[in-house]
């Protein structure tokens, strides 16, 4: 595998973020439920810069991004001179990569790159990542108050997520997720909201993906340039050219 490949590849998964449209209560009328302003769409197109950077490889450029939500994530990357070097196709149960510079196609299921990273990932995670959402919903957790965030924490399997919720946006701030078991762990920070329609978005998101000493650190940033949610469908192109070998 080349070394295009393995950081496109993590940085794929690794993607594996102001105003408000509604200030609310920090809970909903049954005084149960914690109410966070998550975004909501059928069809997302957005403009990015990706500065990615491992033990290893570093990346830096230009990301046309476009979501069906809960089913599709397709980018197009373009390192520099708006030259498109590869493309990516996320499903809700695989990655799969077009390497343009190496000629070469590459699919792998989720099961196998948890495996690789030492680290459950899948298609909810990446997509809310990318989004500034909650992984999992709020659900009666104790809630920590603070005059900048709420925090709560919670525990699906053998990870533990710790929640900040900014008091002033009501959207999720900052999440880390540790694997009890590995004790590798993933952490996002999102900043700069903006609203676009009736949703709002983090414009600059932060994500850092811990593991062992032989594997190292990841970082990817990501800076939106623009962001549109669409009325109709996307299309979602993905050719591979048959000379293009397969991995």
């Amino acid at each position: 595998m080349s070394s295009l490949v393995r950081t496109l590849l993590v940085l794929t998964v690794v993607l594996l973020a102001g105003c408000n449209k509604k200030l609310s209560d920090i809970f909903d009328r049954n005084g149960k439920t914690l109410v966070v302003d998550d975004v909501e769409f059928d069809y997302l197109s957005a403009k990015a810069k990706i500065d990615f950077e491992s033990e290893k490889n570093s990346l830096s450029g230009s990301a046309n991004i476009r979501i069906q939500r809960d089913s599709v994530i397709w980018m197009s990357l373009s390192p520099g001179l708006g030259i498109e070097v590869a493309r990516v196709l996320i499903t809700t149960d695989s990655v799969a990569v077009i390497d343009k510079v190496n000629k070469q196609y590459m699919q792998y299921h989720f099961a196998d790159l948890s495996e690789k990273f030492d680290f459950e990932l899948n298609y909810q995670l990446v997509q809310s990542a990318i989004l500034g959402n909650l992984i999992y919903p709020y659900d009666k957790e104790r809630v920590v108050r603070s005059p900048q965030a709420y925090t709560y924490r919670q525990q699906h399997g053998p990870f533990a997520f710790e929640n900040f919720i900014g008091a002033k946006t009501m959207k999720l701030e900052k999440v880390q997720v540790r694997d009890t078991v590995s004790n590798n762990s993933f952490s996002v920070n999102y900043s700069d909201f903006q609203l676009v329609e009736e949703e709002v978005f983090p414009y600059q998101i932060m994500a850092k993906l811990t593991t062992s000493k032989e594997k190292g650190n990841t970082e990817v940033q990501i800076a939106y340039k623009q962001t549109s949610i669409e009325k109709k469908p996307l299309k979602f192109p993905f050719n591979v050219p048959q000379r293009y070998e397969r991995k």
